[in-house]
């Protein structure tokens, strides 16, 4: 963002390379264990005995009556808003060829399932020929002639009433001991709704799984526990939640596990505690830029006098009026003339909203065991600027070694630019646009450019990568503050997708050894330092990302733990340098990541026992997930958060 002047007003908000703690969910399945006089009164209610409002009566000395009304469905026994009025239908348009946004995807994820595509389509919200002949091939089947590939208002309605016609998932019975996918999806829906702790998806029905369904019986069904999954419970956690099934799309009717909602994606890394997502601006930082405007924007907000032009350089009269802020600031701030973390939080205190900004993003995110992280000189840097019809990103690079090839540049903008901030009183739209520049200074990042290929990192990309036209818009989201998305343990894959982690392949058939026997085969690799022996006993085995993995993991974790003895030099060509020892601890990413070389053997072994997505922060190449391709509405959340805080009203991310 340069040459930028004269510009509104401020605010930001905020939080790397193909390389993060479990995610807990509060326990609202329903209420506690009762004392004895508590238990008899709830099962007389729950089994429709006479003298019922006495029962709820005796329940709220135990329960508090805020709980009991939950539990009784009562509510919170504040008042119910008001019925909303009827609204007006849109006027039917004709979608065609070039249409993006949220009812493409939504004609795309349907013409999947009625299987009228040829395979299942990428749900990208793009119309593209693939979709107008999946819309063809519809129209044939239904009888609507003549076939235009154009979803008209007719063709619309047929669509949906396919969709709508499509049977439900065939339920199994589930109790105590028994396995599958079914109880992997049950298990998925669970830990959507609530569970606490969260269940493992490891499609076994355990006693741990026991605990949640009964929980959840009185909680939500109100029933007297029968420790089954049944009918009514599939029901209503299919009622709930969607997905958690798999489903034939397209014409080959390819088998696709429909993903689970679960939580709020959180797609950016986590920040560095005690750090501030403002660079220092003044002296001893940037003193010109969008940091800069930014800073006289809240100035001019908190009561500069007289008011300071919005330039972006840093000169006397924002040096003055920075310090009279610092210093008339409850209890005063040093008036150094440098806005620092304190001032920054000073500032955005009384003016958290601006139209122009910076980010200076310190993070760290766990990836197939290992701490990696953009912090002190590698930190993210980008800046932003609310423009009067649209937004615009900017991440600033300093290239080091070879010249970056031109089409970098254009495969930055193809992935990123399809997405717009909507207001969703107003409807107003705000086009996000992602913008990578050349440039030098301390608002830049470096990367080195390096001959043939390799695996990128956000640092150092290579000139001769066949796939740059992903692995660059890849590191790009590292350059904006977005964590990968590959290799992680299930909680933190909840966290950054929004979903929960996939059943997968639920029971090994094709393994011919048990979880406990591949646990202490690798466990035996570890110690002999052999990556190639623990890939021989997980993917050479015949395992598969899902719920047996996640057996595997689990009796792993159950193993006495063991140290890996330390490894003396060995002389080259070429050396190999001593190994100290290394405590297994009995979590198996991180083991695998501390006691095998780093090599491709490892990456394989650690890539089945952890989740990957298939978005462009993830590993498309590896998943292929027509739910979750490309950059997703969750990697553009910050800027929503700035638009609302600049703009006022709320903002959510949709194709456009």
């Amino acid at each position: 963002m340069s040459d930028l002047s004269e510009a509104p007003i401020p605010d930001q908000q905020a939080t790397p390379d193909r390389k993060s703690p479990d995610v807990r969910t509060p326990d609202t399945a329903g209420p506690g264990m009762l004392p004895a006089a508590g238990n008899a009164a709830l099962a007389r209610m729950l089994q429709g005995a006479p003298g019922g409002t006495a029962a709820l009566a005796e329940l709220v000395q135990f329960g508090g009556n805020a709980q009991v009304a939950r539990f009784a469905g009562l509510g919170d026994g504040s008042a119910a808003p008001p019925a909303p009025g009827p609204v007006a239908p849109p006027a039917p348009v004709n979608v065609t060829v070039g249409a993006h946004g949220e009812e493409v995807r939504d004609a795309q994820i349907k013409l999947s399932r009625v299987q009228a595509s040829a395979l299942p389509l990428t749900e990208d919200g793009r119309y593209g020929p693939l979709t107008a002949s999946a819309v063809r091939t519809f129209q044939t089947s239904a009888g609507i002639a003549p076939p235009t590939g154009v979803l008209d208002p007719v063709t619309k309605t047929r669509l949906d009433a396919a969709f709508a016609a499509l049977p439900p998932p065939a339920r199994t019975v589930l109790s105590l001991g028994s396995t599958g996918a079914d109880v992997g999806f049950a298990q998925q829906k669970l830990n959507a709704l609530g569970a606490a702790p969260r269940l493992t998806v490891d499609a076994v029905f355990d006693a741990r799984m026991l605990v949640a369904v009964v929980k959840y019986e009185i909680g939500a069904l109100s029933r007297f526990p029968t420790g089954t999954v049944d009918a009514a419970m599939w029901a209503d956690l299919d009622k709930k939640v969607k997905g958690g099934f798999v489903a034939n799309e397209g014409a080959g009717a390819t088998p696709v596990e429909q993903n689970t909602p679960s939580g709020t994606a959180t797609s950016l890394a986590k920040q560095v505690a005690g750090t501030s997502l403002h660079p220092v601006t003044g002296v001893g930082g940037l003193t010109r830029g969008p940091a800069v405007e930014e800073l006289q924007q809240k100035l001019n907000k908190a009561g500069a006098a007289p008011p300071l032009k919005v330039d972006g350089a840093f000169g006397p009269l924002t040096t003055a009026a920075l310090q009279a802020f610092q210093t008339g600031r409850v209890p005063p701030l040093a008036g150094t003339g440098t806005a620092d973390k304190a001032t920054w939080d000073a500032l955005d205190a009384v003016a958290p909203g601006s139209t122009t900004g910076a980010v200076e993003r310190q993070w760290t995110e766990e990836v197939g065991g290992h701490v990696y992280g953009m912090t002190g000189a590698n930190a993210s840097r980008y800046s932003w600027e609310i423009q009067k019809t649209r937004m615009v990103v900017t991440a600033k690079i300093t290239f080091v070694g070879l010249a970056p090839p031109a089409a970098w540049f254009g495969h930055v903008e193809s992935v990123w630019n399809r997405y717009m901030g909507v207001e969703t009183a107003s409807g107003k739209s705000m086009p996000i646009d992602f913008r990578m520049v050349r440039g030098a200074g301390g608002d830049a990042n470096t990367v080195t450019v390096s001959a043939g290929k390799g695996r990128a990192n956000a640092g150092q990309w290579f000139a001769g990568d066949k796939d740059a036209a992903n692995t660059i818009p890849h590191e790009f989201g590292h350059l904006i503050g977005l964590q990968d998305e590959y290799q992680l343990h299930p909680g933190d894959f909840v966290q950054a997708t929004g979903h929960e982690p996939p059943v997968g392949d639920a029971t090994g058939a094709a393994v011919a050894v048990t979880p406990a026997t591949i646990a202490a085969n690798l466990q035996a690799a570890m110690v002999a330092r052999s990556s190639a022996n623990a890939r021989a006993a997980s993917v050479g085995a015949g395992v598969k990302e899902g719920a047996f993995a996640q057996q595997v993991v689990e009796a792993y974790a159950a193993l006495a733990t063991v140290t890996v003895p330390a490894a003396a030099a060995l002389p080259g060509p070429p050396p190999v340098p001593a190994k100290p020892a290394v405590p297994l601890t009995g979590n198996l990413l991180r083991d695998l990541d501390a006691a095998l070389p780093d090599d491709n053997p490892r990456y394989d072994t650690i890539q089945v026992f952890s989740y990957s997505s298939g978005s462009i922060m993830g590993d498309p190449g590896r998943e292929k997930d027509p739910h979750d391709h490309g950059a997703q509405p969750r990697h553009i959340a910050q800027f929503m958060t700035i638009l609302g805080q600049a703009l006022g009203g709320t903002w959510e991310a949709k194709r456009r």
